[in-house]
């Protein structure tokens, strides 16, 4: 029992001991300290073990530690395998010396060499996923402690700085999000306009309706008006026709029978007759002046109306434009996002990104502006 009291010091060469290498049950160091021999420069690492004391005193050793473990790190060659232990000297008593002599064997530093590797295509991949997340949030990293440990004491890669590719990370991460920021500002006021633009086509499309059922009623009173001019027109050349009748009889009359009291009643007769119907031919002379001038104003509003519907029709379709080339603009920015978004991936040394989620560019083309309707000629009524 007394010699698991007593304090142990391992021996084991620098090529052979890492921050790996110490036991999870042997517990913390309670000191350290190192000590250089002028013989072989020893360096002295001071351990508890903690699992090495008795049944019935392990109460006691969790409370305070028993004894002391020395770990000489020494620089002995690899060739040497003794495993020899020895008493020394020392201002606490006699302490057991166990000498451990280990050789860093070439299977040993290719698996080191192997989890290295692994280790960074986890951080490069772990840093690809981070950039590929659409809301941001960076991935929990969980590696191994064997990884992690083997990341840290790696003596062989001084180069590769992880703070640096962090930082680099966290910038194209930063920038990354102000391009994301950029466009869904951009994608916003281009929705808002297009919106806008809808709701203006609609309200045309509305306009121009309207338009076309005010037409069709104007031109059903054109044609009522039209059938009743022409009725007019008939019954004033009847007229015309009569009054001449009229005046070569009357003239006939008063150059053969001037005498006869008859013929003067009904040369009188005739006049009056002449003389209503001159009255009633310029009645229908007026009446067919104000039905002409109806006309020629239902002929200018007709003309007027469908030279609002042309430029309501070349409205419509520049709004149409309109929204189709902010739609392709849409859809070239997203373009644009993706190949930013491609292009940091390249920059920050990324060689495992995702690949894109659209299989096909498409690209934005200016739309030409269409011819409108030919507008029709302008009718003129002439007055007869």
């Amino acid at each position: 029992m007394a010699s698991w009291n007593r304090p142990r010091r391992l021996s084991m060469p620098a090529g052979g001991i890492g921050r790996s290498w110490l036991h999870p049950h042997l517990g913390g160091p309670e000191e350290e300290r190192r000590v250089f021999c002028p013989q072989d420069s020893v360096k002295i690492l001071r351990l508890t073990l903690q699992n090495d004391l008795p049944g019935d005193r392990r109460d006691q050793g969790k409370q305070k530690p028993v004894g002391r473990a020395f770990a000489m790190v020494a620089n002995r060659p690899p060739s040497s395998h003794a495993l020899a232990s020895e008493y020394v000297k020392s201002s606490e008593g006699d302490e057991e010396i166990i000498k451990v002599y280990l050789r860093a064997r070439a299977e040993d530093r290719a698996q080191n060499e192997k989890s290295l590797h692994q280790l960074k295509s986890d951080g490069c991949h772990l840093q690809a996923k981070t950039l590929d997340k659409p809301n941001g949030i960076r991935p929990h990293r969980t590696t191994s402690f064997r990884s992690m440990s083997l990341c840290q004491d790696e003596p062989t890669y001084p180069g590769e700085d992880i703070s640096i590719m962090r930082e680099t990370t966290k910038k194209l991460f930063t920038k990354l999000q102000e391009a994301e920021k950029r466009h869904q500002s951009d994608r916003a006021a281009y929705e808002t306009s297009i919106s806008h633009y809808r709701r203006e086509a609609e309200h045309s499309g509305a306009a121009l309706r309207r338009a076309e059922l005010d037409l069709e009623e104007k031109d059903l009173k054109l044609e009522e008006l039209q059938r009743l001019l022409t009725g007019m027109e008939k019954e004033h050349k009847t007229l015309l026709q009569k009054m001449r009748d009229d005046e070569s009889e009357l003239e006939q009359l008063r150059s053969v029978e001037k005498d006869k009291v008859a013929e003067q009643e009904r040369s009188a007769k005739l006049e009056k007759e002449v003389a209503t119907l001159r009255e009633k031919i310029h009645h229908l002379d007026d009446m067919l002046k104000s039905q002409q001038r109806k006309v020629r104003q239902m002929i200018e509003q007709l003309q007027n109306s469908k030279t609002v519907i042309q430029s309501k029709d070349t409205i419509i379709q520049e709004l149409k434009e309109r929204v189709a080339y902010l739609e392709a603009e849409n859809l070239e920015m997203h373009d644009r996002m993706e190949h930013l978004i491609e292009k940091q991936a390249q920059s920050a040394g990324v060689h495992n990104a995702r690949p894109r989620s659209k299989s096909e560019y498409v690209s934005s083309k200016r739309l030409t502006k269409s011819p409108g309707p030919k507008p029709l000629p302008l009718i003129r009524v002439l007055e007869t």
